[in-house]
């Protein structure tokens, strides 16, 4: 495992990334887009896996994240005034060309994940090439709320970007946890007590966003999810969309069922969608993990393969 940086397209805050490289010959490589509030360390025991598989894995922390904040005054929570979305964006091409330059002859997928999963959807509709295949995991549809929420943040962004603001996390995340039976803030993240426990004690997780990093959100939730989302999207790009069937960020396997539907209207040829029956929101450390993690690995393969031979 190789820690590194690189100078954030917010050029006031250098960027954590790290490379996990198998003992093998590689086959591949995975770009992990992480989470709202948490770290791409997180990601070490899935990584090992597909490690041990031949895959390179990479990933940073967003702005306002793990590493990527300031060291002498850390803002979690927020990506910067001036071009929030656009440094998200950024940020993952950044990494997705140093990949490219030092693994040039290899392919690449992508995997977002919950946030992530919104910035993947908006950065394929960019002009990118060179993607073998790409991951929504914890996806969702736009939420009934999103409209106020814009509208809100607009201002907020403006007047006190810093200010943490728990009413709109609130807002935004505050009926998650009536669904499951435990007590708790974060019982929604997974049915695997153990794992929201770690959550709940790591102060690098679950800090509340910032004003900006609200905005930067909604604006990530909005782009993934505008009117035509699906026409930038390149109909030969493989797509998978997994989650659980009882995340509330997905409305209870509504949301990647909408996805999923709407790229296959779109006419994206390879469309698969996953969803497990009993597992939340982080699927990739509920117990059955290992299930979780073939069922990627199952699909990575079979992309690889394919384009091995084409």
């Amino acid at each position: 495992m190789e820690h590194n940086s690189f100078l954030s397209s917010n050029p006031k805050i250098t960027s954590h990334f790290i490379c996990w490289e198998p003992e093998q010959e590689a086959i591949g490589t995975l770009q992990i887009i992480h989470g709202m509030a948490e770290y791409i360390e997180r990601y070490h025991d899935f990584a090992k896996y597909l490690n041990g598989l031949g895959y390179v894995v990479i990933g940073h922390d967003h702005l306002g994240h793990g590493e990527s904040v300031s060291t002498d005054d850390p803002e979690y929570g927020y990506f910067g005034e001036e071009e929030p979305v656009s440094f998200v964006l950024e940020d993952i091409h950044q990494v997705k060309t140093w990949i490219e330059n030092k693994y040039p002859n290899l392919p690449h997928f992508m995997l977002g994940h919950s946030m992530g999963s919104f910035a993947l959807r908006n950065y394929l509709q960019r002009d990118v090439a060179g993607i073998t295949g790409a991951i929504f995991m914890g996806t969702g549809k736009k939420p009934v709320m999103l409209p106020l929420a814009l509208s809100i943040t607009k201002g907020l962004n403006l007047t006190a970007p810093k200010k943490q603001n728990k009413w709109l996390d609130q807002l935004a995340f505050g009926s998650f946890n009536k669904h499951f039976p435990e007590l708790g803030g974060f019982n929604w993240l997974s049915k695997n007590q153990e794992n929201v426990r770690n959550y709940e004690n790591d102060p690098l997780m679950g800090f509340t966003f910032t004003n900006n990093g609200f905005y930067t959100l909604f604006h990530l939730v909005e782009g993934a999810n505008c009117k035509g989302w699906t026409d930038e999207i390149k109909p030969d790009l493989p797509i998978l969309i997994i989650s659980g069937e009882q995340d509330p960020v997905g409305d209870f396997g509504k949301g990647p069922r909408k996805v999923a539907k709407e790229l296959d209207a779109a006419g994206v040829k390879d469309v698969s969608l996953v969803l497990f029956a009993e597992l939340r929101h982080e699927i990739l450390l509920e117990d059955e993990k290992i299930e979780v993690y073939e069922t990627i690995s199952n699909w990575l393969q079979k992309r690889r393969d394919f384009t091995v031979e084409n």
